[in-house]
């Protein structure tokens, strides 16, 4: 009989406790599934994986730092990569998984154009925000490049870099200006706005030089150098760019040179060495943070983001903080805030991040609008030197000055 009571008391507290756990499993479960999904398209091997992985350790950094501050109404933000591998087809394939995810609430990058431009009709067709890391403009231009409502873009425009370079020569008095382009779209992007805007920003002579990729540029240089330009814009890819520094400083060494804020300011100075010293670029503040007032908005976001690149996740050995850094982190917050705001709707979202307005980023003080899906004004750029160089002739290194 005690027997009998007892496995009937047994049983009795076994039923109780599958009852208290069944609830309590199903609330583990659902807590699992209720994460806020972001994908995250990057080449994280190929040819451009440095850059990619980059942007992985930076979107992961932003996604800790939300996770840490409460995630999105209480639930945590779940990062989901997926490797693009310089291939737009392998992006296009990985953009038709995440849009058709519809627990995906947003995506971040690609930053490689083709497969920007190649990935941009999941998004449209889906109806899915995404923020996307490429430097060209076409993503968010329309026209015959297609339509943009759902694709936002964070590096900064060409147009905007051209527009404080203007107000730069403007202040300067710099009214003789030499233009070295690539026959590609960024020259003729550059040729297009100093043709339009000169007139503007007080530039009476713009000598262009135009050359194909193949082509060796020496000649022209030389033939412009002894035009008398009182500054040199040089808008071409990394490794032209490189050759004009080098050619240019053979010649003289007092002619400022600016160069395409588009290319990566390290990069320029391990290819370019000494001959990288004293060049010009319009930039975000990254790079010069330390220089700025303490008043300035921006300077204690940068401080906070270096602190924790360098010294908490000891990323600073791989590679050093770029002004590229600051739009992939920025992608992450500006999403954030739109779903703290409005939800993870999607629909929704897109309509609260055009409604952005004054989110003070590393890269900027963003705005954006249903035109305007980049949300960058010259206000949010500096001017900075390439100072000195640093090297044993097989390694460089370089130290930036901001110019006022």
């Amino acid at each position: 009989m005690r027997i009998r009571r007892r496995s009937l008391l047994l049983q009795g507290a076994l039923i109780m406790l599958l009852a208290f756990m069944g609830p309590f499993a199903s609330f583990r479960a659902a807590l699992a599934r209720s994460t806020v999904k972001v994908g995250l398209l990057a080449d994280l091997s190929g040819k451009t994986r440095e850059k990619g992985n980059a942007v992985r350790r930076v979107s992961e950094m932003a996604v800790d730092r939300v996770n840490a501050e409460g995630g999105v109404s209480g639930r945590l933000v779940e990062l989901i990569p997926l490797d693009t591998a310089g291939n737009p087809i392998v992006g296009k394939n990985g953009a038709k998984l995440l849009t058709s995810d519809r627990e995906v609430t947003a995506v971040v990058g690609p930053a490689d154009w083709a497969t920007a431009m190649m990935t941009k009709p999941f998004f449209e067709e889906t109806q899915t925000p995404v923020m996307m890391l490429t430097w060209e403009d076409s993503v968010i231009r329309g026209g015959k490049f297609g339509m943009y409502e759902w694709i936002f873009r964070l590096p900064l425009r060409r147009r905007t870099a051209l527009e404080r370079i203007g107000t730069f020569l403007r202040n300067r008095g710099w009214t003789r200006v030499g233009l070295v382009i690539t026959s590609d779209g960024i020259g003729r992007e550059a040729r297009e706005w100093f043709e339009h805007e000169s007139p503007n920003y007080g530039i009476e002579e713009v000598i262009v030089k135009s050359f194909i990729l193949t082509e060796d540029v020496a000649d022209k240089l030389r033939t412009l150098v002894d035009q008398k330009p009182q500054v040199i814009v040089s808008w071409c890819p990394a490794t032209y760019a490189v050759t004009v520094a080098r050619i240019l400083r053979e010649m003289t060494t007092d002619l400022p040179l600016f160069q395409c804020h588009e290319i990566s300011p390290r990069k320029y100075v391990e290819m370019a060495g000494p001959d990288a010293e004293k060049t010009l670029f319009v930039s975000n503040k990254m790079l010069v943070w330390e220089e700025l007032e303490e008043t300035d908005p921006q300077k204690e976001m940068i401080r906070d983001f270096v602190h924790q690149y360098r010294d908490v996740y000891r990323y600073g050995s791989r590679e050093p903080v770029s002004p590229f850094m600051g739009y992939v982190w920025d992608s992450i917050m500006i999403l954030v805030r739109s779903m703290r705001a409005g939800g993870t709707d999607r629909v929704w979202l897109q309509h609260v991040l055009e409604g952005t307005r004054n989110h003070v980023g590393i890269g900027g003080v963003y705005g954006f609008n249903h035109e305007d899906h980049n949300g960058l004004d010259p206000d949010s750029t500096v001017i900075v030197e390439v100072d000195r160089v640093y090297g044993d002739g097989r390694r460089w290194v370089g130290s930036w000055r901001l110019v006022n």
